[in-house]
């Protein structure tokens, strides 16, 4: 099976107002309506072929001038949660305590779980996609 030539980042909207998916090149193509260069990892849009309908005609910025829209779709609470970085509360103390508080070390217990816990889950898909 050959490489893909590009991926769908979003929607877009050109000049006209139209909406229109908007293309990210994965590797240089020329743009079918003035031949210019469409450089890697380049945003494009595609126009439709006269006669079948189908959208397969990649097209530069010049060509078709876009502006990409921003989705807010928002994250599933899961990948954030796994995304998120360790607040600085539960990140180790700098300063040496002469003695510690039953809270720091019930903290430190739940944060040990909390690192058993995503081992033990994500362990195996690491495993594999490790080979």
């Amino acid at each position: 099976m050959e490489k893909a030539i590009s991926e769908i980042v979003g929607q877009g909207e050109l000049k006209s107002g139209k909406s229109t998916e908007v293309y990210r090149a994965l590797r240089s193509l020329l743009c079918s309506a003035c031949g210019a260069l469409i450089a890697e990892s380049a945003l494009f849009t595609r126009r439709r072929v006269k006669g079948i309908g189908l959208r397969i005609m990649p097209q530069c910025q010049r060509c078709a001038p876009f502006t990409l829209r921003e989705d807010k779709k928002e994250k599933s609470a899961l990948l954030e949660s796994l995304l998120r970085e360790q607040s600085p509360d539960a990140s180790k103390n700098v300063s040496v305590p002469s003695k510690r508080s039953s809270t720091e070390v019930s903290a430190k217990k739940e944060e040990k779980n909390i690192d058993e816990e995503v081992r033990r889950r994500l362990g195996p898909a690491l495993k594999r996609g490790r080979k």
